[in-house]
């Protein structure tokens, strides 16, 4: 046994390393430590798997749920899900994949994250990144695409094709963050009428810039708001910020035989029971179960497929609004600061560039270059469906309790 383990150290000793930022612990993240860096092992492909050069990845609510959950102590763990790469390694069972393309797709919950310089995929849950966006405006879309995807395919069992729901009406709660800011744009391709409510000027501003018809202001009764923009029932509701806080509400606005669907947990119970008078349906979606469980998995790759053709097409945008730069500390743990303040419009993309640049590795054509901006935070605006830097922007106020 010791024996083995000698050897299995010096095998070890031979494996080529790679930078990689992560948690030893799920303190606070004002902690100095919440986040560090370290040079780690590599991992390399299995046959159906690809190694994948990562170029920028994204933070999501999960992401900073899966650090508060984190029980480990002292064990580094990688976090992030969402990733825009180039393929470095195909596995020998892969195919429709090749060494230099740029892909993009949402990692599996439990395995080693995207906040690292490589990681490994299995190669079905993957799709060639969108031709016309830059690493950073890819690295935005893909967990709240497949998610918008499945609340309307799976949720509402709607074929998202042109036109394919015209006439329908979707009340969507939260229709600024990342989910509601796909999804407004998917519901409008479809032909939809879109409600979003909103909180602040600058929310309901970007609210009305994904396509959204009737902003609704949350701080108020969202039933006389509805009732104001025309409508006092609905198609189909999304819930992407409160199930039991809103229960109520869905219940009194979907229609008969209308369909809800909610991304996040409940807090206390809800009686379904009340959605049976009109027999309307409810719907769980949560789109990590697919590699949770290890199935259904080149779904994923054939909604990213779907998504990537969109976003080439002009039919939906990037939603991406704010940039870190460089894979360290400070910037994971600057974004996952953002997103855990609940105030985060749109997402917040770390853009690995200037790493791979000091590294002198190549990024091959198409790909995004050094930023000229350093390694804080810009803001961004959306031109032609591309991340536009702007400038510096301050760190949002973790302790800021706004919500969209």
């Amino acid at each position: 046994m010791a024996f083995k383990s000698v050897i299995e150290s010096i095998s070890d000793h031979f494996r080529p390393k790679m930078d990689a930022v992560g948690v030893t612990h799920n303190g606070l993240l004002q902690a100095d430590d919440a986040f560090i860096e370290r040079s780690v092992n590599q991992p390399q492909p299995k046959e159906d798997e690809l190694l994948v050069q990562v170029l920028a990845s994204s933070v999501n609510p999960v992401d900073v749920k899966m650090r508060a959950g984190y029980q480990d102590k002292g064990v580094f763990r990688i976090f992030g899900l969402d990733v825009v790469g180039r393929v470095a390694a195909v596995g020998s069972a892969v195919s429709g994949f090749e060494v230099g393309e740029r892909v993009f797709y949402v990692g599996k919950q439990h395995h080693a994250g995207a906040d690292a310089a490589y990681q490994v995929i299995n190669a079905k849950m993957v799709a060639k990144a969108p031709e016309k966006l830059d690493d950073v405006s890819a690295a935005a879309m893909p967990l709240t695409s497949v998610t918008a995807y499945d609340i309307l395919e799976h949720g509402f069992h709607l074929s998202v094709k042109q036109d394919a729901a015209k006439g329908k009406t979707l009340f969507i709660i939260n229709g600024a963050g990342g989910v509601g800011s796909v999804l407004i744009q998917l519901a409008k391709y479809m032909g939809m009428t879109v409600l979003a409510t909103a909180g602040n000027h600058d929310s309901k501003a970007w609210v009305k810039r994904q396509g959204a018809d009737h902003v609704l202001d949350y701080h108020k009764s969202l039933v006389a708001e509805a009732r104001d923009a025309g409508y006092t029932e609905v198609d189909y509701i999304a819930d992407l910020q409160d199930t039991t806080a809103y229960w109520d509400l869905m219940v009194q606005l979907i229609r008969p035989y209308g369909e809800i669907a909610s991304i996040v947990d409940t807090t206390l119970p809800v009686d379904l029971g009340e959605l049976k008078a009109k027999s309307a349906g409810f719907s769980w979606i949560f789109m990590l179960a697919r590699g949770n469980n290890n199935i259904y998995l080149e779904k994923q790759g054939e909604i990213l497929q779907a998504i990537a053709k969109l976003l080439d097409d002009g039919s939906i945008r990037s939603t991406v609004t704010k940039v870190y730069h460089g894979l360290s500390a400070y910037s994971i743990r600057s974004a996952f600061q953002d997103v855990a303040g609940h105030h985060a419009i749109g997402k917040v993309v770390v853009d690995f560039a200037p790493n791979i640049k000091a590294a002198h590795e190549n990024l091959g054509p198409g790909a995004d270059q050094e930023s000229k901006l350093g390694d804080g935070p810009d803001d961004v605006q959306e031109h032609n469906g591309q991340a536009k830097k702007t400038g510096k922007s301050p760190l949002n106020d973790e302790n800021d309790t706004t919500r969209y």
